[in-house]
């Protein structure tokens, strides 16, 4: 008899802590499972969103990068010609960029030089547009190098983008 006592108060003391018609079973519902796949899923496509918008800056800062660098460099090279050649030799002059073209992007870029005040000072604009995917950046839509009807948004008559550099030299 003691033995069955001991043995009662044993299972009873086991199932002390379930509730009272609950089974001593553990694990997890059929619920309790279906929402945390349905938490993880909206965590895992949120972190996945999140990364492709980060590649997608990433590339448009590389690209940003490259195109800064080159026109900077086509700026000091203007600045080193003589001032009467500056407006003869760049003018209209539309140019590509290699490691653009070297990765597949569209592109195009365009040199304007004009004399703002007739032989003392004299204006050039150095503009890259390119596009990014789907998103074209600057206003020359067609990468022909020349605004066309339709391209100048900002209404200034000339081409614009983001990446430009403008500088006024003095003879």
């Amino acid at each position: 008899m003691k033995n069955k006592k001991q043995g009662f108060y044993s299972i009873k003391r086991f199932n002390s802590g379930l509730a009272k018609g609950s089974l001593s079973l553990t694990g997890f519902t059929l619920v309790e499972i279906l929402i945390t796949t349905m938490i993880m899923a909206i965590a895992i496509t949120a972190t996945l969103q999140s990364m492709n918008y980060l590649l997608q800056n990433n590339e448009a800062d590389n690209i940003s990068v490259i195109c800064m660098n080159t026109i900077e460099g086509m700026m000091d090279e203007i600045r080193n010609v003589t001032y009467e050649d500056i407006v003869a030799n760049y003018n209209g002059t539309q140019f590509t960029l290699a490691e653009l073209t070297a990765r597949g992007i569209q592109h195009s870029g365009m040199v304007m030089a004009n004399e703002l005040e007739a032989g003392f000072l004299t204006r050039a604009k150095i503009v890259v547009c390119w596009q990014n995917r789907t998103r074209i950046i600057g206003e020359d839509v067609n990468f022909n190098g020349v605004l066309d009807d339709g391209e100048d948004a900002n209404g200034n008559g000339e081409l614009d983008s983001p990446m430009m550099i403008e500088a006024a030299i003095a003879y």
